[in-house]
């Protein structure tokens, strides 16, 4: 789960709630809970489904001559990432894994496994703890009681052979891995990974080695591989296998997939197709081409770009409510597609048409694009990361086996064995895979004349594809009501963009600037919306594209451009180039465009009686869902005057209210609204940098200790437990939402009377009453 910055984030940690899990009675469920149970109903019970041997997972594992299967809960695809790369780590012939998504089998059948076979788990853990949406049936069987997950009920796991299974212990007979996925600043760090084991282990399964776990915000690539190092060997004594970990083999590795080029005359998808033939419901899998309605700058005279974009839903049939995300696929700049594909030499032939399919014929996913043929272009520009840094275990075992030159070599173990090393050239420098190679030829060129029988390094386009993960949505949090705009949710993003710490990588024409995928995606559809230069592929190029690419550059497309250094605006930024597509049927004088998104469903919602007060935390991006909020309760005091309403609070912080200040003047309005039933409503503002000290909101939030808790109290003379009042944070999670959760306990604490660990215990229950929500990232 790689989580960045205020807004890209997104791409990795705008994760969401899922309370749902079974036993309990639907009178017993918080708010949060009945407004997911309203999306996707209760399960009272989780029950007993027919035999289907197209889900039973262990059929499919034996019939494909596997032993191992490997199982990843993945929101992000990091995890899925994660267990592709450790089912080729654990090969050999007498490991043969298989990896399979979860979702799509039943967990009834676990126990038909035997003591000659292992499952391993991968398990990232999403928003607070919550499992991820495809590990969501499994982890409700296993903790059906989600408050006191040890004391759920026993689930009825059944073998297909009939075998009569222990009563107390039906997982006695099975063994496996547990490999998390976390990050240390939420609270309930890698919580679906240590429950499911821990229900695992009372059901009688038996682990091999410990149970790992990832922290994204240190360095999960390390931790990966040191559970590696202590339990692969584990791993391969368990099934029986004498091969060694690490035999110092760097013979290049069998492929994953095998790249065919296929006959000219057959169509080619190049505009990021996400699939072919009808679709029933548009959702991840399945995104919806949405008309690109508005993308405007918020803070013109602020020295960051701080952009309001709206898309239209209509004909999609996808509905959102307040609080939501919504999902959204970049595409990568031409410049960093350029870039790799002159790296592995395929400028010449970057639009022929390809196919890659899996060499494993029993392997999952069979096509590792999700349309049958595309090119070269298309495939790094649509459908794989290239802008992000190469983990060090993937150096080792998918680039430095292609080293032909002791210069190469020397280069790459370097980096594959030294950490540190690693750490200040690669992580510290973003070194994408096109820099790397530009980086080894830069030291053989460095070593002057090859050695005899050394050949020059290149790295196979197979290779190149495995390096490279899967494009992933970025999730956003919708700034708009879905009650008030049904069909137009708004992304409000800063565009990320920063300089690389390392001069090592400092060979493209971007230099050492870095540039967050999705952010400059969206600056590149403001731009073209705006009236930017755009130039219509399809009149001057002689391969077959379309499209029009956005570029401030007068010497593009004339050039490929990998060699073109890219420009700069008035603000600093880098002005990558783009290729976009115009919607269906609009003219060359009327300039729209569509992004493929979807709406990813959450528990962070506003309560449903509008006369419960609401304290909204929500500095920079994050005031992004409480806009939505405030659109939402201004709405409902218009139409109901008469009507009670709760006392509305935001916090909201930024660098100075001069240039940083968005959504100024329709907050002020909304608020004046809202005050109409529900006088002591207001902002207040916390602008870092518009004196000599630095405020934040938890400044704020003790300044106004006063008010806030009297909106705390809603009417009651004191607390004496958790506030019926709801609280809401988005924003960064490493600082400001602990700082946050302590100001407020600290604020209980002092005006209530009671000792910080019984405050602190209050706001723990309002957690899990989903009066405290968080939205948070890091």
């Amino acid at each position: 789960m790689v989580i960045v910055s205020s807004v890209i984030i997104g791409a990795a940690t705008f994760l969401f709630r899922k309370y749902i899990f079974g036993a309990k009675p639907a009178q017993d469920l918080t708010i949060a809970q009945k407004a997911a149970a309203t999306q996707k109903g209760v399960n009272a019970a989780v029950p007993r489904k027919e035999y289907d041997s197209d889900r039973d997972f262990v059929l499919k594992m034996r019939n494909a001559g596997k032993n191992v299967v490997v199982l990843y809960g993945s929101q992000t695809g990091t995890a899925e990432d994660f267990a592709t790369r450790l089912a080729k780590d654990i090969q050999s012939p007498a490991v043969r894994p298989l990896v399979l998504d979860p979702e799509l089998y039943d967990w009834q059948c676990l126990a038909s496994l035997t003591d000659v076979e292992l499952v391993i788990f991968v398990l990232a853990t999403a928003g607070e703890g919550e499992a991820t949406d495809n590990m969501e049936a499994w982890f409700n069987a296993l903790a059906s009681d989600p408050e006191s997950p040890d004391d759920s009920d026993i689930p009825e796991f059944r073998r297909a052979d009939g075998h009569e299974l222990d009563e107390d212990m039906p997982l006695q007979e099975i063994s496996y891995a547990m490999f998390g996925l976390g990050n240390n600043t939420y609270e309930q760090f890698n919580h679906h990974a240590r429950v499911v084991d821990r229900r695992l282990l009372a059901l009688g399964a038996s682990r091999v080695g410990e149970r790992g776990e990832g922290d994204d915000d240190a360095d999960i690539e390390e931790d990966f591989a040191r559970w590696k190092e202590a339990t692969l060997p584990l791993i391969r004594q368990h099934l029986g296998s004498s091969t060694p970990l690490d035999s110092g083999d760097e013979s290049a590795p069998e492929p994953t997939w095998k790249v065919v080029e296929v006959a000219a005359g057959q169509q080619a998808r190049t505009k990021g197709e996400f699939f072919e033939g009808a679709v029933v419901a548009h959702d991840s899998r399945h995104p919806f081409a949405a008309p690109v309605t508005a993308a405007v700058e918020l803070t013109p005279s602020a020295d960051r770009h701080l952009l309001h974009v709206e898309v239209d839903l209509a004909g999609s049939g996808m509905r959102h409510e307040s609080g939501d995300h919504i999902g959204v696929y970049p595409t990568n700049a031409d410049e960093e597609v350029d870039l790799l594909l002159a790296a592995l030499e395929l400028l010449d032939k970057a639009d022929v048409p390809i196919a890659a399919r899996a060499t494993d014929p029993f392997a999952p996913q069979q096509s590792l694009f999700p349309v049958e043929t595309t090119t070269y272009r298309a495939a790094f520009r649509h459908y794989l990361e290239i802008a992000i840094p190469v983990p060090r275990a993937q150096i080792k075992s998918l680039v430095l086996p292609f080293a032909r030159s002791e210069a190469a070599r020397s280069f790459l173990r370097s980096l594959a064995e030294d950490k540190d090393a690693h750490a200040a050239t690669v992580a510290a420098g973003c070194m994408t895979l096109a820099r790397l190679i530009n980086a080894v030829r830069d030291a053989e060129r460095q070593a002057g004349t090859l050695g005899e029988g050394e050949e020059p390094f290149a790295l196979p386009v197979e290779a190149a594809f495995e390096l490279c993960p899967r494009l992933q949505a970025r999730l956003y949090s919708i700034s708009s009501s879905g009650k008030v705009h049904p069909e137009r949710p708004t992304i409000t993003a800063v565009v990320l963009q920063y300089d690389s710490k390392t001069e090592q990588s400092v060979q493209a024409k971007l230099g050492s600037r870095r540039c967050g995928v999705a952010t400059n995606y969206l600056l590149g559809a403001l731009r073209y919306l705006r009236g930017d230069r755009a130039v219509d592929l399809e009149y001057v190029s002689s391969a077959p594209r379309s499209g029009f690419l956005v570029t401030d550059n007068s010497q593009l497309p004339g050039s490929d451009a990998s060699d073109v250094v890219a420009t700069k605006d008035g603000k600093g930024y880098a002005m990558q180039s783009f290729t976009v597509q115009p919607a269906q049927g609009s003219s060359t004088n009327v300039r729209e465009l569509t992004m493929p998104v979807f709406i990813r469903k959450s528990a962070f919602r506003l309560p449903a009686d509008n006369s419960t007060p609401i304290i909204m935390i929500g500095p920079g991006t994050g005031l992004a869902p409480m806009r939505a909020f405030i659109q939402e309760r201004a709405q409902a005091a218009r139409e109901n005057p008469g009507q009670p309403m709760g006392t509305a609070l935001l916090f909201f912080g930024a660098r100075t209210e001069a240039h940083d200040y968005m959504y100024r003047e329709e907050l002020e309005n909304l608020f004046e609204d809202i005050k109409q039933t529900a006088p002591e409503s207001q902002i207040i503002t916390a602008f870092s940098r518009d004196q000599p000290q630095k405020i934040y909101v938890q400044h704020r939030l003790a300044e106004h200790a006063e008010l806030v808790y009297r909106t705390l109290l809603n009417g009651q003379q004191k607390l004496n437990g958790a506030p019926k009042a709801h609280v809401y944070v988005c924003g960064d999670a490493k600082l400001m939402a602990k700082d946050v959760s302590k100001a407020l306990t600290a604020l209980i604490s002092e005006r209530e009377g009671v000792s910080e660990e019984i405050a602190a215990k209050w706001v723990s229950d309002m957690r899990r009453l989903s009066h405290y929500q968080e939205d948070v990232w890091s």
